[in-house]
C-alpha cells in the first residue's frame, strides 16, 4: 500500500489541482491588491473563489463587507494591474460558523 502525501494526491487528481490553483491565484490576487484595502480591515477580508473573471472576497462581518464593497472599483483595478483576469469582484460576509483566518 502507497501512502501519498496531501500534497502529492492534489496534484495527481487533475480536478483537485486546478482547484488548488485557483485557491492559490485568489490568495496571490489579494496579497497584491491588499494594500488598497485600510490596514485595520486587512485582517478582516480573505480571499475567495476565483473562477471564470469572478473574484470573490469574504468579509469577517457585514461592516467590513460594506467598507469592501466602496472600495470595488480600487481592488479591481488593481486586481487588473496586477495581472488577475477579473471581469467581477464580489464581497460576500462568512457565516457566524464560519471563522476567519
Amino acid at each position: 500500500m502507497t501512502v501519498l502525501t496531501l500534497q502529492q494526491a492534489v496534484r495527481a487528481n487533475p480536478v483537485l489541482a486546478d482547484v488548488a490553483e485557483r485557491a492559490w491565484a485568489s490568495r496571490r490576487l489579494l496579497e497584491r491588491v491588499g494594500v488598497h484595502l485600510p490596514p485595520a480591515l486587512r485582517p478582516l477580508v480573505t480571499a475567495g473563489p476565483l473562477e471564470e473573471g469572478v473574484w470573490c472576497l469574504l468579509a469577517a462581518n457585514p461592516a467590513v463587507a460594506a467598507k469592501v464593497r466602496q472600495l470595488v472599483p480600487v481592488l479591481l483595478a488593481a486586481a487588473r494591474s496586477a495581472g488577475g483576469d477579473v471581469q467581477t469582484l464580489q464581497v460576500r460576509v462568512l457565516g457566524r460558523e464560519a471563522p476567519i483566518r
